[in-house]
């Protein structure tokens, strides 16, 4: 029998994509959920015997994937941060001691990412795993959340813990929904103007899957496609807010930026330049405070992310 508080997650960075590096040097994750797996798709077989029976059929692939959800915390999931925005973090940019991180590029970082339940002394390792998208959920409250949907191209399983030094992440306070400094709508602070509840971020590299024949029951290759951002907010329905669903009618952009900043001063700046917004007007209740969600679609220009760690 096996324990959930006993779940292992550990990766490592990929030098040759597929390959788990040697040694397997990684780093420990913190999670509240994984589902990495691998699902069979099977091919029934038509064949006719001497009996109504069917027979056996085949195995004709597998797909590796599964999501990756945890509470948010300052520099812990910087790595996979940045291999879902295909690009690598650019040290002390805009200025030192900060670093930014532009979505859309083309740097491809796979990972050899362990799955284990350690009481059991069961270990799968997934390779080629790339992070096909990235969710940051702020709620009106509670805790921000984090998650990544990964694709892999093949798995190995083992009956003890792979050899290789293991690093453990040094845990950063979580943020929430008391950690969010600003949200600013065409620079603007919505402070006092359309009070933002809560905010919802989506990055989907919208990868897909190519066979290769020779390849056994692996991944031929994985493959991305059109970079989509997408997203939500819902504002308390104002003035301000008013303004804003009137800009769908003559599709006029906005600019969004949140500013998010943990108990230790350590702070992160989402910003979306252009972003094409839909929204319908509120209704509610007499004892009701009426609010508004707006759907978002990031166009044009590449959102960032900029980390401030205190110093």
């Amino acid at each position: 029998m096996s324990s959930g508080s006993r779940q292992i997650c550990q990766y490592a960075p990929e030098t040759v994509n597929g390959t788990t590096p040697t040694p397997f040097e990684r780093k420990s994750l913190v999670f509240t959920e994984i589902t990495l797996d691998a699902a069979a798709t099977k091919e029934d077989s038509n064949s006719i015997l001497d009996s109504r029976l069917a027979q056996k059929g085949a195995v004709t692939g597998v797909e590796y994937s599964g999501d990756l959800n945890s509470e948010w915390r300052f520099g812990v999931f910087d790595d996979l941060i940045a291999a879902a925005a295909f690009n690598n973090w650019q040290t002390d940019t805009p200025v030192i001691y900060q670093d930014t991180l532009t979505f859309g590029g083309t740097t491809r970082q796979s990972f050899s990412v362990l799955r284990g339940y350690a009481d059991i002394n069961n270990y799968h390792t997934f390779r080629g795993v790339h992070v096909n998208t990235l969710n940051i959920s702020i709620p009106e409250q509670g805790l921000v959340t984090i998650g990544f949907g990964l694709m892999g191209k093949g798995r190995t399983v083992e009956s003890s813990l792979p050899a290789g030094t293991v690093t453990t992440p040094i845990l950063t306070p979580t943020f929430s929904n008391v950690s969010v400094g600003d949200i600013l709508i065409d620079g603007v602070s919505q402070v006092g103007v359309a009070c933002i509840t809560a905010f919802d971020f989506t990055w989907d590299n919208t990868m897909q899957v190519q066979r290769c024949l020779g390849a056994g029951l692996d991944i031929g290759a994985l493959i991305e496609t059109m970079a989509n951002g997408t997203g939500s907010f819902t504002a308390a329905w104002s003035t301000g807010a008013a303004a804003n669903y009137e800009k769908q009618f003559t599709n006029t952009t906005i600019g969004l930026q949140v500013v998010i900043k943990d108990s230790s001063n350590n702070e992160y700046v989402l910003t979306l330049p252009k972003v094409e917004i839909t929204a319908s007007l509120p209704s509610g209740g007499n004892s009701d405070i009426l609010q508004a969600s707006f759907e978002y679609r990031v166009v044009e220009q590449a959102p960032t992310l900029v980390r401030k760690p205190v110093i």
